[in-house]
This record gives structure tokens, C-alpha cells and sequence, in this order.
């Protein structure tokens, strides 16, 4: 029987992070196991995002004092990459893709064609294949066209496709970034906030479509949210951040009772309760 530690798709160990001497992340540790929806929580300031940057390649962490690996499964084989350190593009070429928590879709750019942007490596994008392999790239446009439409109808979006970014509501902006993120396949999704800012109805349609994407797709999810009663809700695995370190993981009933958690996250323990 496989061991679970040996069934991640993602380790970060002993994370670091200073600002003039403030240490935004603080020896932080993190593992998304296959098939499971890991949440990071915490109290604002605990450093959620300064560690989603850093293990994404925006931020470079401090001297190498931990390990960042990201593990991609092909049905029974994997592979394995140490990212510390590697470029933002180069992990998403890897497989692992992430939102921002204010969307970063292109404003006057149509639905459809920020879908039709996002993949890497297009044909078209090379001056010479893009004069010399003109039934090439025109194949891989009409593939490309034919997903984007199949994405955005999976997140029941097809019906304003035509419509610019800057059109679309808080939701609909939301679920095109992370269909822009859908047409890079990717293996592990890290999504910054998926439902801030939007109306609970569309907040938990958001979320439907998250779950159906690790159920039905395969696709593994890490997320921070400050919206509770989603992440109590979808979770599988919680890890709470507070001053930069991991106080407490595990799944939504012992997160919720945990004494550590209730004073750093939600200003109370037990007793007071």
C-alpha cells in the first residue's frame, strides 16, 4: 500500500521570508496530497501571500534553508521537480499555474480571446513557423478555439464569450482566470482568493466548479480563502497560518476545535466560545 506521505503533488519545507527584518513567512511548511483540496487560512498579516509568491516564483525565498517540490502525475508514472528558486514561467510550464487575488484577465480583450492567449508554446508566437508553418498554427488555433469553447461551457460562461473582460461581473471575471489557467493543462491549480469579492450564489457555483475540477478532472487545488463557510465546506485539508508559521493542519472538525486556531484566527478559545 502506498504510503501518503509518498501520494504529494506538492511539498514546500521550511519556508522563509524576511522584509527589513520582519519575517513575513517564518518556517512555514505545506503539503498537498493527490486528490485532496488543501486550504491555507489565516488572520490577515500571516503571510499567506508573501508564501503562495514565494513558492510560485514571484518572491525568492531566503538562503536555501528548506525545499520546494511540485510532483506531476501521468496516470500510474510521476515526475518530480525541485522549483526552489525557478522562474514563475518555468513552473507553469511544469504544470502548476496560479490566480491572483485581483484577476488579471486582459480588459479589452473578449472572453474568448483571452482563453485563446493562454496556452504556451503557440506556433503563431514564432516569427518563422508563423510565416513558414501557416497550416500548422491555423490547425492548433482551430484546437485551441475548440477547447477554450469547451472550458468556458464546463464553467458556464460559453454565453459571453464575445463579450470584453472588462464587461463581465466579479464572478465571471474570476472563472475566466481560472479557465485561462484550464486551457495551460495543468496537474495543481493555486488559487489566491477564488471567491473574494463575489455574491455568496456565484461564490459557491465557483466552488462547485473547483470540486468537479479535482473530481472529475484530476486536477489538484491549493487555495487560500478568508471565506469560511466554503473552505469548512470543500476542504479536505486545512493548514493555518499565523505570524508566518504553520500552527495547525488537518481536516475542517479539528481545525475548528483546535485552542491555537480559535485565538490566532478567530480572537477566541474554546472556553469563551
Amino acid at each position: 500500500m502506498e504510503n501518503e506521505s509518498d501520494n504529494f503533488v506538492f511539498k514546500a519545507e521550511n519556508i522563509h521570508k524576511y522584509f527589513s527584518g520582519v519575517k513575513a513567512v517564518n518556517g512555514a511548511s505545506v503539503v498537498v496530497q493527490k486528490g485532496k483540496l488543501t486550504s491555507l487560512i489565516g488572520p490577515n498579516g500571516s503571510g499567506k501571500s508573501t508564501f503562495f509568491n514565494v513558492i510560485t516564483g514571484f518572491l525568492k525565498p531566503e538562503l536555501k534553508s528548506g525545499n520546494i517540490l511540485f510532483r506531476r502525475f501521468r496516470g500510474k508514472r510521476s515526475e518530480s521537480y525541485d522549483i526552489w528558486g525557478m522562474a514563475p514561467e518555468s513552473i507553469a510550464l511544469k504544470g502548476m499555474v496560479r490566480t491572483f487575488q485581483h484577476t488579471r484577465n486582459f480588459p479589452d480583450m473578449t472572453v474568448l480571446e483571452n482563453m485563446l492567449v493562454s496556452p504556451p508554446r503557440q506556433i503563431g508566437e514564432s516569427l518563422i513557423w508563423g510565416f513558414l508553418g501557416s497550416p500548422l498554427w491555423k490547425r492548433q488555433e482551430a484546437q485551441n478555439i475548440v477547447k477554450a469553447l469547451e472550458i468556458l461551457d464546463f464553467l458556464e460562461i460559453a454565453h459571453i464569450m464575445n463579450n470584453l473582460a472588462s464587461e463581465i461581473s466579479g464572478g465571471q471575471q474570476k472563472l475566466l482566470a481560472i479557465g485561462r489557467l484550464l486551457m495551460t493543462s495543468p496537474s495543481l491549480l493555486l488559487l489566491d482568493e477564488p471567491v473574494a469579492g463575489v455574491n455568496p450564489t456565484l461564490a459557491n457555483k465557483v466552488f462547485d466548479k473547483i470540486i468537479e475540477l479535482k473530481e472529475s478532472q484530476g486536477i489538484d487545488i491549493l487555495l487560500i480563502e478568508h471565506n469560511m463557510d466554503v473552505v469548512m465546506s470543500f476542504s479536505d485539508q486545512i493548514f493555518v497560518l499565523a505570524e508566518g508559521q504553520v500552527i495547525a493542519e488537518g481536516d475542517s472538525a479539528t481545525i475548528q476545535k483546535n485552542r491555537k486556531v480559535l485565538d490566532a484566527y478567530l480572537g477566541e478559545s474554546p472556553d469563551e466560545a
